[in-house]
């Protein structure tokens, strides 16, 4: 039973080649053996997910898209009864009220919640630490990070701990986990807001204000992408797509704000693009303006600065801007002003910047005129050794700022707000895996996910670690 998709069990299932009860029971053991050395979960409902697995197995009507199927949810995500810290120590107490909208309606699709997994402090790093909770491993290499900030998701997917996995993205958070990991991972068009269940913003405050947020799924195939996408959106409805690779145009480019992606994610982009050239797709080579790059990167880190700090104090949002302003300073990407002025909350400012983002969105889609989808790399390279001073990376013979090499790539389409699929080109020279990510225009996820789906069956698969 190992490794089976979330797709593969729910047909297992619903052919009766298998129980809920058995395939829950395989992940809680997994579990049981494997997270002290990932700690890819930080809440385990063993009996509440026995008990419910025991429960479906005797429902024979009305079977949901996602009967009987494990999954995991990342802690960010409220769940009555259960703890949701964000690895917060303010919140280290708090016990959700109610359940998350989103993970709802994965329960009424029929999944089992295996438990909560682990998250960096407040969601904001590229890797999951932090004071309430230990420290996430790769199941690839346990010396080095799966990602943040659905790192503990990632781990717990790549080293068969759960199915399917609910994540969430305002800078990376699916993708570069889904890359360290040799995932498939989904950002939707910007979707997020404040009463999708997630935290932040911290839960009760009945705040309003969501700005780039994008929850979404982790998977090992991108069919579990599809089959989570509409359950968790019903509302977005995906379109058909029948036409093979070589219908569709595909850009690419692996510089941006003058940052070159490392060896091995230059090899995985090169792979991806042979890949989609023999299939008889047409490349188009991108440029982004360093001057855009800047001013989307900026921007960026300006809303960032607003939706995290909505409704922390004073103090913390100073103690947050003084954790992280050594690592800014040293970035290439001349952020600290930009943070500042989202961590200030004036209206006034906030408001412009929604008007300068408008501006650059529509310069960007100039850029990508004439591709259905773009290619680029997720991270400058593969998952890095545990950081928790955000000291420089090694890649390739350089030491790389911890900004440039976590947020450069895939802090652009936050800002752009635009769909994203990351996929899998297997594994570097080092066994560590690398993911591109391929992005389309707006609510174009119906066409991302065809993409993969033809990527797929021309070789791009999740290929498992050896645990």
């Amino acid at each position: 039973m190992n490794y089976l998709t979330a797709t593969e069990i729910a047909r297992a299932i619903a052919a009766g080649e298998l129980s809920s009860e058995q395939i829950t029971e395989h992940y809680l053991q997994r579990i049981d053996r494997l997270n002290p050395h990932y700690n890819a979960y930080v809440q385990i409902y063993v009996e509440q997910a026995r008990e419910r697995a025991r429960t479906l197995d005797s429902v024979k009507t009305k079977r949901g898209p996602l009967h009987g199927v494990p999954i995991s949810i990342k802690e960010c995500y409220l769940l009555e009864g259960t703890a949701t810290t964000i690895n917060y120590p303010p919140l280290k107490n708090y016990i959700g009220k109610q359940t998350s909208p989103l993970v709802q309606r994965l329960v009424d699709a029929g999944a089992v919640i295996l438990g909560k997994t682990n998250v960096p402090q407040l969601l904001a790093d590229g890797q999951t630490f932090g004071p309430l909770y230990p420290t996430a491993n790769n199941p690839f290499d346990p010396t080095r990070t799966p990602g943040g900030s659905t790192g503990g998701g990632a781990a717990a997917l790549a080293a068969d701990l759960c199915a399917l996995e609910l994540g969430s993205d305002i800078g990376g958070s699916i993708r570069n986990p889904s890359s360290f990991c040799g995932l498939f991972g989904l950002k939707p068009t910007e979707n997020g807001h404040s009463h999708d269940g997630h935290v932040p913003p911290l839960p009760e405050h009945q705040l309003g204000m969501s700005v780039m947020n994008c929850t979404g799924p982790l998977a090992r195939s991108v069919e579990d992408l599809e089959l989570a996408y509409r359950v968790l959106y019903p509302e977005q409805k995906l379109a058909k797509f029948s036409k093979p690779l070589s219908g569709y145009t595909l850009g690419y480019f692996e510089t941006f704000h003058n940052l070159q992606a490392g060896e091995s994610v230059s090899s995985g982009l090169e792979k991806l693009k042979q890949l989609a050239s023999a299939q008889g797709a047409s490349l188009k080579p991108i440029t982004i303006d360093p001057k855009l790059a800047a001013r989307a990167m900026q921007l960026w880190a300006e809303l960032f600065g607003y939706s995290i700090a909505q409704n922390l104090p004073w103090l913390i949002r100073k103690l947050f801007y003084w954790k992280f302003r050594g690592t800014l300073r040293d970035s290439s990407m001349n952020l600290i002003p930009s943070l500042k002025r989202g961590l200030n909350l004036d209206f006034k400012t906030f408001s412009h910047a929604l008007y300068e983002r408008r501006e650059v969105v529509t310069e960007l889609m100039r850029v990508f005129d004439g591709c259905d989808a773009v290619l680029s790399p997720t991270s400058m390279g593969p998952a890095f050794p545990h950081n928790h001073q955000h000291q420089r990376i090694a890649l390739d013979g350089q030491q790389i700022p911890y900004m440039d090499y976590c947020f450069a790539f895939v802090a652009l389409y936050n800002l752009s707000g635009q769909p994203v699929l990351t996929v899998p080109t297997g594994n570097d020279v080092n066994g560590l895996p690398v993911g591109i990510s391929i992005a389309a225009k707006h609510h174009q996820e119906g066409l991302l996910l065809h993409i993969g789906k033809l990527l797929s069956a021309a070789g791009l698969q999740f290929n498992a670690p050896q645990l």
